[in-house]
């Protein structure tokens, strides 16, 4: 009886294996082929493969008159892809080519948020970008004049050139001691830059760093060219006096505060020092798009008295990172208590 158990347990085992087998040989081979093509993400039925996406997320900042170059990125194109600025605007000076090359002279200081689209034969991405162009402060110096061989107003503010100092891109450039020339080559630095802040220089007197706070309507004294005024007026019906735009009070302060002798004064004579700071504060007054900060510094002549030309540079970068921190806060500029009345003196 056991033995007669025993064979048809063995029977039905064999039978159970012979079906189990059958099943497995009647699978379809191609089944398991898209089993292993799930596992690795690949051959998934539907699946196209990656679909077009812009692929660059930020762009590097420009500065204003300085070249500037970038290369827009798209993944999964399908052929060809064809960009374009689908809403806002570049910087002005700038362009897009339609292979996503982005390049020319940014014309102004500002921040600058545009979408960017690309297209190719079968499909289209779009993406927010934005290109930040830094506040630009020019600031002025003189050539030699008087018999001196440097003019420390021009010689203290070269290392400043292209600089950033405390957020502002410095620009700098040297003005003849020339009536009418001397605005002429400033006004045309003015139009190429659209600064927002100008600070004009100019060598002068034994004090210090002496901040002028209104510029006069006359000129007086013979310049470079060999040209004399004799107290003609800068601005045939203009004011007798206009008044600076900049933050005296800040930049004093930061000066002092770093140790430096200053002073501010209500009378910045009538040679070619106040008739580039005149025609400015003129020039403010009429511009659609003023600088925010515009004034003039004059400095001690090196190496007569006081101060060293690097001691000068030295004061004007805390004058600058004042200005820089003023700009921002977006205060206007604040009648000052003038320390001094009479005009500086030239040698």
């Amino acid at each position: 009886m056991n033995l007669e158990r025993i064979a048809r347990v063995c029977f039905c085992l064999a039978a159970l294996a012979l079906a189990v087998g059958c099943d497995d040989e009647s699978a379809d081979p191609a089944d398991a082929a898209d089993t292993v093509g799930d596992a690795d993400g690949s051959d998934v039925p539907g699946d196209d493969g990656p679909s077009l996406a812009v692929a660059t997320d930020s762009l590097p900042g420009g500065r204003v008159q300085i070249e500037y170059s970038a290369q827009l990125e798209a993944t999964g194109a399908s052929g060809a892809a064809t960009w374009e600025i689908s809403s806002g605007a570049l910087p002005p000076g700038l362009t897009l080519g339609t292979d996503g090359a982005i390049s020319g002279l940014p014309e102004r200081s500002g921040s600058y948020d545009f979408e960017v689209s690309v297209a190719d034969d079968a499909a289209t991405d779009s993406a927010p970008l934005s290109i930040a162009v830094p506040k630009v402060l020019l600031m002025s110096g003189f050539e030699p004049f008087g018999g001196y061989e440097i003019n420390s107003s021009y010689e203290a503010i070269v290392p400043f050139d292209g600089m950033m100092v405390g957020g502002l891109d410095v620009r700098i450039v040297e003005l003849p001691v020339v009536w009418g020339d001397s605005w002429d080559e400033l006004a045309a630095e003015i139009d190429r830059l659209h600064p927002d802040a100008v600070i004009a220089t100019g060598q002068a007197g034994p004090e210090g760093m002496r901040f002028e706070a209104t510029a006069a309507n006359v000129m007086h004294g013979t310049d470079n060219a060999g040209v004399t005024m004799t107290g003609e007026p800068i601005v045939p019906g203009g004011p007798g006096r206009l008044w600076a735009s900049y933050p005296i009070d800040e930049m004093n302060a930061a000066m002092t505060g770093g140790g430096f002798p200053t002073l501010v004064s209500n009378n910045a004579g009538d040679f070619l020092c106040n008739y580039v700071m005149y025609r400015l504060m003129d020039y403010r007054a009429s511009a659609t798009e003023p600088p925010a900060a515009a004034g003039f510094i004059h400095v001690p002549p090196v190496p007569d008295v006081g101060m060293t030309v690097d001691e000068i540079t030295a004061a004007h970068r805390l004058g600058i990172e004042a200005l820089a921190a003023w700009i921002s806060s977006g205060k206007a500029a604040r009648p000052v208590v003038p320390d001094i009345h009479t005009p500086p003196e030239y040698f």
